[in-house]
Order: C-alpha cells, then structure tokens, then sequence
C-alpha cells in the first residue's frame, strides 16, 4: 500500500468529548408520570418513595429486573505492590469469592470484573502524564461493554490499589479546591506535585485532567457513567474512583450524570465535593470506603422492597 503523506491527526480531548456529548444529546427523559406513579401510595416511607421515583423515571417500573455490579481492576506505576493485589482480587472475585458475590447473589444482582491491562501501570502522575488521549478514548470505550448485558440498574466500583488518591487529585483538579482541601493528609505531597505538573500542561478539558492524572478504571468507568446515561440506565457510583468518573462525566455534559446516585458517603473530603458539584446527596448515611459494590448492594436491597405500582393505593 502506498504511504499516507498525511496521516489522520490524533484526537484531541474537544474532539473525544464531542462524541460522547453526542451520545448524551440523544439520551432518553425523565419520565415524570411513570416516577409519579411508582411514589404515589408511598407515605410513610419517604426514602424508600424517591429510590422508586427515581428508578421508575428511567426505567418506566421502580422494580429493578437485571442489576449489575461492575468493577474495574487497574494499576499504577507510583504503588509497585499494585498489580498482584488487584489480579489476586480480581481473579477471587470472578470466581464468585468477596461479600459483593455472595450478597449479589441473595439479591439477584450479577457481578462483572474487567481487567484493565494490570500488568500495565499507568504512569506516576507527579512525574508524567498518566495516560495518552487514545488510551483514554478506548479505554473509556472498553468501560461502556458492562452495559452489554441490558441492566436495569447499574453499579459501579474498582479494583486499583492507587485509586484513591489519583481520583482525589482529578476531583481537586476539576472542582478547582486544589490538593491542601481536597487530600488525605498522607498523599498531599504526591497530589501538589502532580497537579502542579499537570497544570503545567495547560489541560484544555475534563478529559486532558483525566489523562494527566487518571488511571484505566477512571477511564472505564467515565465511559460506563456515559454510556448508562445514554441507555437511560440508573446508575450508584460507589467509592472515590467512581465519583471522580461521574464528575468527569458531568464535565462533559451536565445531563450525563442525571441518572446518577452516589451510593454512599465516603469519608475522604474529596467525595463531599463531588457530591456538591453535582447537587446529589449520597443515598445511604453511613460513611463507608468500600469500593466494590456492597453499598450499592444495600441500595438494591431497599429498592427490592418496593411493589408493583399496580398495588400501590
């Protein structure tokens, strides 16, 4: 074959985030009167009525059919001990081992595992951008596959040993806070250098951030966010890498998170501001660190109580 002169440019971040904001263009509404329905007859139980409302608004029925945990394994170059802790979690979660299994089990939920390339850590962001532009677009693709099963409610948590701190310094990034109130006390160095570093590059968008400091399961798990909200699927981000994503997603297209709800709080202070920006309090009160799926688990229980809205009167 005759050698392209001109190769096609690489995407730049405008241009991933244009496909994706398209995506969301075309997203199914809110259904008001379905979520009406589903609340109405439900006094008393106010907490339990708005779970309803919200899952009947987007799904039509507040009775969650498929729900699916989804959990991506990925690993970072700045904790070497990484990439074993999270193939042995993920190999003893898919063969059905973890509280996320056996309580999925009693409730009807599927738990998904995907391997994000683990013997490949991400770069240490406080040295080097973590990620290019294309590994984030096809890694952001690869996240959108959990909802291949046609969920009814999807939840979403990670796998990475080093999540936690690098979706710490995205939120800081993306809410402007800046690492002194928005990191552990531990990981504030590591944090001002890396987005002292990153800043340096001049990031022209959420994306940018996210490939400056992000890891794989930050990725996937924004095209997950993304890819529920164009099927119109319910989604409970637990854990700080799943509300860093869902931010990175509203950064996008504020609507991409409309379906979205924080599973529960999470006691590092970068979670509280996730949950401002996007106006949505968590659904549970008890602070947890869990990251793979117990507490959206204990959601769906809640929502298993819900009756058919033929019943309610």
């Amino acid at each position: 074959m005759p050698h392209d002169p001109h190769p096609p440019a690489a995407p730049t971040s405008a241009d991933i985030a244009a496909d994706f904001r398209a995506l969301i263009d075309g997203a199914p509404a809110f259904d008001t009167a379905a979520a009406d329905a589903a609340r109405a007859g439900m006094d008393g139980a106010d907490g339990l009525a708005d779970l309803a409302r919200w899952v009947a608004g987007w799904r039509g029925t507040p009775r969650v059919g498929r729900a699916i945990v989804g959990l991506y394994a990925a690993s970072y170059a700045a904790v070497p001990e990484g990439p074993a802790v999270a193939r042995a979690r993920l190999e003893f979660l898919a063969q059905g081992g973890g509280a996320v299994n056996r309580i999925g089990r009693s409730l009807g939920a599927g738990v998904d595992v995907f391997d994000l390339a683990l013997d490949k850590p991400v770069r240490d962001a406080a040295l080097a951008r973590a990620l290019s532009l294309r590994e984030v677009a096809a890694t952001m693709a690869f996240g959108m596959e959990v909802l291949a099963k046609e969920p009814d409610l999807l939840i979403l948590g990670d796998i990475a040993p080093g999540s936690t701190r690098a979706a710490a310094a995205l939120i800081a990034a993306l809410t402007g806070a800046g690492a002194d109130l928005l990191s552990a006390p531990g990981d504030l160095d590591w944090t001002r250098k890396a987005l002292a570093r990153a800043q340096a590059t001049e990031p022209q968008g959420p994306l940018d951030w996210l490939a400056e400091l992000g890891g794989r399961e930050l990725a996937a798990l924004t095209g997950a966010v993304l890819a529920a909200r164009a099927s119109g699927v319910p989604v409970l981000a637990e854990g700080m890498a799943a509300a860093a994503a869902a931010l990175v997603a509203h950064r996008i297209h504020p609507d991409a998170t409309a379906a979205l709800r924080l599973a529960a709080p999470h006691p590092h202070p970068a979670h509280a501001a996730v949950a401002a920006a996007l106006g949505s309090s968590p659904v549970l009160g008890v602070p947890s660190e869990d990251h793979e799926g117990a507490g959206g688990l204990g959601v769906l229980a809640l929502l298993r109580l819900v009756p058919p809205v033929q019943s309610l009167s």
